[in-house]
């Protein structure tokens, strides 16, 4: 079942955007470079419009546009068409509940003639020792606070009109197969981190936390997914970043930050790993993901099966044990700096937040997933010199306020 489970997370590792075919402009902020840096001049590019990728480097893809060649940031494009934003928590119509439950009954009945236990026919259904989607489900259900900027109150206003727009736009597009497998895989494997460790139920503080989010995934090209933010209790200095736009940050690295833009860095570095598909990719071709969409839930009912338990070990093992590839850390670290200047924050936010934590103790857990700290903030002082801000106003700070209502 180990090699399974890793034969099958391999398949979902991210590729080639040139290998994929045709990408889609899915951010405002997206133009056609005349290099490969932000900074470079070039022109904007419109929502929806297909490119086709030549070449990549780093977060770069050099794309052709109708008769023009030019290059454009993985941020901002995606492999996916453009679908409408999935809801979560949002049950299944009936017709859905329906077609769930035969496919359920037809693999367990496939299972059973295969000689397979109950346990391994069906993981989970519903609450299990390895899940908390009770939780999860509190967490999808907090609104997004959106911050205000320093501005007068007419800008303020068209800022943060502008932002629901983005996401609430495209409502006659249908969400996407797979998008709907990256979510319900992220699902999974965000109730087994809250599992581990305890949410943090404060709607106000959460629904700040969603709403830099909000903000920071608004210039980005994952429109089709609704980005929360939970806070965990614990007093290791960590963030996680799940499928399908689910991101955790401990009370212990809360209570480092000193600043929003800070706040906005971690998160943008999380939000980088989603938009970039570093927790892979989740297309209904494969085998493995279409015995997954086989076991759509009926309303109220969470079904994890095995295969996609076995996965999930794998997936928690990176997140626990091994982290990611220091390729992956330094991509994420990179898109951290071009979301939060494009979203109105200022782009040292992140190195700032690294550089409290190479002085700080009790960072084992963090620097055991992460690459050296000090390669990091160089890394980061170089994409921050040629970073390129938004022209809207700066955010209003509103960090002070919530950081008071963590416990000492």
């Amino acid at each position: 079942m180990r090699a399974l489970s890793q034969t099958v997370l391999l398949l979902l590792l991210a590729q080639s955007l040139v290998a994929k075919g045709n990408v889609y402009v899915q951010s405002t902020k997206a133009k056609l470079l005349s290099q490969p840096k932000l900074s470079a001049d070039g022109f904007p590019l419109a929502m929806g419009e297909v490119l086709s990728p030549i070449g990549e480097q780093g977060l770069f893809v050099q794309v052709r546009s109708r008769e023009n060649l030019g290059w454009v940031s993985k941020l901002f494009v995606s492999p996916l068409p453009p679908g409408s934003q999935i809801k979560l928590g949002v049950t299944s119509n009936s017709s859905e509940a329906v077609v769930a439950r035969q496919r359920a009954s037809d693999f367990t009945k496939t299972a059973a003639a295969r000689g397979l236990s109950e346990t391994q026919k069906m993981r989970v259904r519903g609450e299990g020792d390895l899940y908390d989607f009770e939780s999860l489900r509190w967490l999808e259900s907090i609104p997004s606070d959106v911050p205000s900027v320093i501005a007068n109150e007419e800008v303020v206003k068209l800022e943060n009109v502008n932002i629901l727009n983005f996401f609430s736009s495209g409502s006659s597009l249908e969400v996407s197969k797979e998008t709907k497998a990256e979510v319900k895989m992220g699902r999974s494997l965000a109730a087994r981190l809250l599992k581990k460790y305890p949410l943090v139920r404060d709607g106000e503080f959460t629904s700040y936390l969603n709403g830099v989010a909000t903000r920071i995934a608004s210039v980005s090209s994952r429109k089709d997914l609704s980005f929360r933010v939970g806070i965990i209790q614990s007093p290791e200095i960590n963030a996680f970043a799940c499928p399908g736009g689910f991101v955790f940050i401990t009370t212990g690295s809360l209570k480092k930050i000193q600043t929003e833009s800070e706040l906005a860095g971690i998160i943008g570095h999380e939000i980088g790993h989603i938009v970039l598909f570093h927790n892979g990719e989740f297309k209904q071709s494969n085998v493995y993901l279409d015995i997954l969409s086989s076991l759509l839930s009926p309303p109220g009912v969470e079904v994890v099966n095995a295969a996609t338990s076995a996965v999930l070990d794998e997936m928690e093992k990176q997140l626990f044990e091994t982290g990611r590839d220091m390729k992956l850390e330094l991509e994420a670290d990179e898109a951290a700096v071009a979301l939060t200047s494009q979203a109105g924050y200022t782009p040292i936010g992140l190195s700032s937040y690294l550089n409290t934590l190479s002085k700080s103790e009790g960072t084992e857990s963090f620097k055991k997933t992460h690459p050296d700290t000090t390669i990091r903030i160089a890394k980061l002082v170089f994409y921050e010199s040629s970073s390129v801000s938004d022209q809207s106003p700066l955010i209003k700070d509103r960090w002070s306020e919530f950081k008071s209502k963590l416990k000492p």
